[in-house]
């Protein structure tokens, strides 16, 4: 039972994550890795980008954790390298295949909170205010946005 908290503990921690680090990281001192995924404008013209040095950067923590949490059988880190590894999974499957329709699967969501969060991300795109700006997490997102 301790290993599923720390999985779900990691899982949404993560969001914390990527809300700071696409706020102070990839807005801040790395946007020079960060830029040409706003400059493409949702539109890809390559299937890869240098923000994808991203999923790189994030996947190391839980690919250590994983090796270490195995190799000296420590439930624990395998529990929270899992959690990170799923909210991963989870980021690419809604960032990069639902939104940025980059591995196109032609699907048509009618989940009103899966709309409101492609609406929130497109806003943090093509903002129409400053405040649009400003969002930067993926599964938090400001409430004027849900239907």
């Amino acid at each position: 039972m301790t290993n599923l908290v720390l999985l779900v503990l990691a899982y949404f921690f993560m969001e914390f994550v990527a809300w700071f680090s696409h706020k102070y990281i990839m807005h801040g001192f790395m946007w020079s890795f960060h830029k040409d995924h706003h400059v493409k404008n949702l539109v890809f013209n390559s299937f890869f980008e240098k923000n994808d040095i991203f999923f790189l950067i994030y996947a190391t923590p839980a690919i250590i954790l994983l090796i270490i949490g195995f190799a000296l059988d420590l439930s624990s880190l395998i529990a929270i390298g899992a959690g990170i590894t799923l909210y991963g999974f989870t980021y690419f499957f809604i960032h990069d295949v639902i939104i940025h329709n980059r591995i196109p699967l032609r699907i048509n969501f009618k989940n009103g909170y899966l709309t409101s969060l492609i609406k929130a991300h497109e806003a943090h795109h093509f903002g129409k205010n400053v405040k649009d700006f400003k969002i930067y997490g993926l599964l938090v997102f400001p409430a004027r946005f849900l239907k």
